[in-house]
């Protein structure tokens, strides 16, 4: 084990004696935005697993204005709404209806009624955009098979005798399927889930006029599922650039929305390494970091083997090179993964039960640039894996939220009786809200700091001097702030070396940063 060296700081105005700490059950007092608006706290949201309004076991929209204050105690600013449309699928990822909500989850005037009082609360809230395919029970997908002249270019079709007939998608998926003797028609997704026309002016214009129509429901942007698929592989001929088709068609929506309302926040899904998705960002505001998570993780269970800073800041600035106005959206894990405290699969590493690293995890999230997204019920340390097969198809990392009241939603248990809950010793919200040194609590008071501190919510970011395999740190400065991110993921106390005077307003600074903590330092920049 290596030896701690010796700590020399210089202290030119402030003398520190003792141990300095705060406390996560304590968040900062919040000041109001000073920097980007588009830049939040945003949390994602399962509809059907997060909080039951009626006492019928379903998530719903009641049951979400009910949580508002929950998420408004935990520090959140914006939520992300999984899709909330009507759909034959219980994760909803096949709409056939974009003009209404899911029955299960209530009417559109229990929606609206949530909107407001979100917005009371001043919690934005965007919802998942279906646009790169319908279900097959969709009105047009249905008018489409039966022949009908007005709907034969809604969907991407090609005839028998084209060479694309048998070509496999980007994952080696069967994405062309039969539609009668001399028609395929593209689904990447599946052939119940047939994919739009987005090389169809009708089919564009329809995507617009519905995006326009749930801005004036008084949403505030949208999530853009499987933004790279529309244009996919093997979806035109040959030739055809598809990533420059998308990002034309994803540059117009854009435009649109924000004509329509300028501060409309819309997020890619483009579910690939940062040098494929980061060229979005020439078109949206935002798409998700891919990248991060595993970062993330790899750091937490294996150490600084290599730079995660010097990765941080390199994504960072290649994002920025995109678009000078570009904001990332980081995050550990999401809905189509095994959750962080869930197990690891090759290629997919997570942190399992470890509750300090899955502490340390949520610190890094939330010490970055750019919009954290938390997805439901990682504050809790939820656990939960893929399943292997329809029809519960990721449906065991979405089970219910751990709420120990009559919000409970039971949907899970009651329509697929063979998952067993993975949750079952996992404390719920009562338990870690009254625990101050439990996995919530880091998670609140990392949400409130991070809205208390400008420089930390909207700061540039510059590595610390003296990174090494033990701790890595960056500064973050906004304006004439400057605060100082330091992380020990190692098993043994780290020194560090300063020559300004600080403050320490997270985390316990002694002789050393402690093992697998973070500490965060406000820098006398002007020494």
């Amino acid at each position: 084990m290596k030896k701690p060296i010796l700590l020399i700081l210089t202290i030119l105005s402030v003398l520190l004696l003792g141990a300095c700490e705060t406390g996560p059950e304590t968040p900062p007092e919040e000041v109001v935005p000073v920097g980007d608006p588009r830049i939040q706290n945003y949390y994602q949201v399962f509809v059907r697993s997060f909080a039951d309004g009626n006492n019928d076991g379903i998530g719903d929209f009641i049951g979400l204005e009910q949580s508002l204050d929950y998420f408004v105690d935990l520090g959140i600013e914006a939520l992300w709404l999984m899709p909330i449309h009507p759909s034959p699928s219980y994760h909803g990822y096949d709409v056939d209806d974009y003009y209404d909500v899911h029955a299960d989850y209530g009417t559109l005037e229990d929606f609206e009624s949530f909107l407001s009082a979100a917005d009371e609360k001043g919690i934005d809230v965007i919802i998942d955009f279906v646009i790169n395919h319908s279900s097959d029970t969709h009105p047009w997908f249905e008018a489409f098979l039966a022949g009908d002249p007005d709907y034969q270019d809604y969907y991407r079709r090609i005839p028998a005798s084209d060479d694309r007939v048998g070509q496999t998608g980007a994952w080696g998926q069967t994405m062309w399927h039969a539609a009668g003797e001399d028609t395929y028609y593209a689904g990447v997704f599946g052939g119940y889930m047939p994919d739009l026309n987005w090389s169809n002016p009708e089919v564009v214009q329809e995507i617009v006029d519905i995006g326009t129509y749930w801005l004036d429901k008084g949403v505030d942007g949208f999530r853009i599922d499987a933004a790279i698929h529309l244009f996919s592989v093997n979806e035109l001929p040959a030739g055809t650039s598809s990533l420059d088709e998308s990002l034309f068609q994803l540059e117009y929506f854009t435009f649109q929305m924000k004509n329509h309302d300028e501060d409309a926040f819309i997020v890619g899904e483009v579910w690939d390494n940062a040098s494929i998705y980061q060229p979005f960002l020439r078109s949206m505001d935002s798409v998700f970091h891919f990248d991060y998570g595993n970062a993330v993780v790899n750091a937490v269970t294996q150490g600084f083997s290599r730079s995660y800073v010097e990765d941080v800041i390199k994504w960072h600035e290649n994002a920025l090179a995109e678009n000078a106005t570009a904001v990332q959206s980081p995050f550990l894990r999401n809905h189509d993964q095994n959750r962080l405290a869930g197990p690891s699969e090759p290629g997919y590493p997570n942190i399992g039960d470890d509750l300090e690293g899955l502490k340390l995890a949520a610190e890094m999230l939330l010490s970055v640039p750019g919009n954290p997204f938390i997805y439901y019920g990682d504050e809790l340390g939820m656990s939960g894996a893929k399943a292997g097969a329809p029809p519960m198809w990721d449906a065991t990392v979405r089970t219910p939220f751990l709420w120990d009241d009559e919000r409970l939603t039971t949907w899970t248990f009651d329509d697929y009786a063979y998952v067993d809950t993975p949750n079952a010793s996992t404390p719920s919200v009562a338990a870690q809200m009254s625990d101050p040194d439990s996995l919530f609590n880091t998670y609140k008071a990392m949400l409130h700091l991070r809205r208390a501190e400008p420089a930390l919510k909207y700061g540039d970011i510059k590595a610390f001097e003296d990174n090494h395999p033990g701790l890595q740190g960056f500064y973050r400065s906004f304006e004439s702030d400057t605060l100082l991110v330091l992380h020990n993921v190692s098993e043994e106390s780290q020194v560090i070396h300063l020559e300004s005077s600080y403050e320490v307003i997270y985390g316990t600074l002694e002789e050393a940063v402690p093992a697998r903590s973070t500490v965060i330092l406000r820098i006398d920049a002007n020494e």
